[in-house]
Protein backbone atom coordinates (compact mmCIF):
# COMPACT_ATOMS: atom_id res chain seq x y z
CA UNK A 1 0.00 0.00 0.00
CA UNK A 2 2.72 2.47 0.96
CA UNK A 3 5.85 3.42 -0.91
CA UNK A 4 8.88 3.93 1.28
CA UNK A 5 10.21 7.47 1.45
CA UNK A 6 7.79 9.15 -0.90
CA UNK A 7 9.00 12.68 -0.17
CA UNK A 8 11.54 15.11 -1.56
CA UNK A 9 13.09 15.36 1.91
CA UNK A 10 14.33 12.71 4.34
CA UNK A 11 14.70 12.95 8.13
CA UNK A 12 17.99 14.19 9.48
CA UNK A 13 19.25 12.52 12.67
CA UNK A 14 19.46 15.54 14.96
CA UNK A 15 18.65 15.78 18.67
CA UNK A 16 15.29 17.35 17.74
CA UNK A 17 14.42 14.50 15.35
CA UNK A 18 15.58 11.79 17.74
CA UNK A 19 13.57 13.30 20.62
CA UNK A 20 10.48 13.75 18.45
CA UNK A 21 10.24 10.22 17.08
CA UNK A 22 11.20 8.19 20.13
CA UNK A 23 7.79 8.51 21.79
CA UNK A 24 5.55 10.27 19.28
CA UNK A 25 1.97 9.04 19.64
CA UNK A 26 -0.95 9.02 17.22
CA UNK A 27 -2.73 12.39 17.29
CA UNK A 28 0.45 14.33 18.08
CA UNK A 29 2.62 16.36 15.73
CA UNK A 30 6.22 17.17 16.49
CA UNK A 31 8.94 19.06 14.69
CA UNK A 32 11.76 17.17 13.00
CA UNK A 33 14.72 18.22 10.88
CA UNK A 34 14.72 17.06 7.26
CA UNK A 35 17.17 17.39 4.41
CA UNK A 36 16.92 17.31 0.64
CA UNK A 37 19.34 14.53 -0.39
CA UNK A 38 19.81 16.18 -3.80
CA UNK A 39 20.84 19.49 -2.17
CA UNK A 40 22.40 19.05 1.31
CA UNK A 41 22.17 22.80 1.93
CA UNK A 42 18.37 22.52 1.73
CA UNK A 43 17.45 21.70 5.34
CA UNK A 44 14.16 22.58 7.00
CA UNK A 45 12.14 21.90 10.15
CA UNK A 46 8.78 20.28 9.52
CA UNK A 47 5.98 18.30 11.23
CA UNK A 48 5.98 14.54 11.73
CA UNK A 49 3.15 12.34 12.98
CA UNK A 50 2.07 8.72 13.39
CA UNK A 51 -0.81 7.25 11.40
CA UNK A 52 -2.46 4.06 12.60
CA UNK A 53 -4.44 1.91 10.19
CA UNK A 54 -5.21 -1.77 9.72
CA UNK A 55 -1.58 -2.33 8.65
CA UNK A 56 -0.17 -0.88 11.89
CA UNK A 57 1.50 2.38 12.91
CA UNK A 58 3.44 4.41 10.32
CA UNK A 59 5.38 7.67 10.36
CA UNK A 60 4.55 10.46 7.95
CA UNK A 61 5.87 13.99 7.66
CA UNK A 62 5.17 17.22 5.81
CA UNK A 63 7.39 17.24 2.74
CA UNK A 64 8.61 20.81 2.87
CA UNK A 65 6.88 24.10 3.51
CA UNK A 66 4.46 23.68 0.59
CA UNK A 67 4.75 19.93 0.17
CA UNK A 68 2.15 17.30 0.84
CA UNK A 69 2.31 14.38 3.23
CA UNK A 70 5.20 11.97 2.76
CA UNK A 71 5.24 8.40 4.04
CA UNK A 72 8.34 7.46 5.99
CA UNK A 73 7.80 3.88 7.12
CA UNK A 74 6.57 1.58 9.87
CA UNK A 75 6.83 3.33 13.23
CA UNK A 76 9.01 0.73 14.95
CA UNK A 77 11.50 0.60 12.08
CA UNK A 78 11.69 4.39 11.83
CA UNK A 79 12.29 4.75 15.57
CA UNK A 80 15.10 2.20 15.52
CA UNK A 81 16.74 3.66 12.40
CA UNK A 82 16.73 7.22 13.75
CA UNK A 83 17.81 6.17 17.24
CA UNK A 84 20.79 4.24 15.83
CA UNK A 85 21.79 6.89 13.27
CA UNK A 86 24.77 9.07 14.18
CA UNK A 87 23.98 12.69 14.89
CA UNK A 88 24.13 14.89 11.81
CA UNK A 89 26.45 17.88 11.65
Amino acid sequence: MYEHLTGKYIPLATERTKDAVKDLQPGERRKIDVINPKDPTDRIITDAWVVVDDEGAHFSFQDGALGGDAYLGPADQVRIAIEEAPLAD
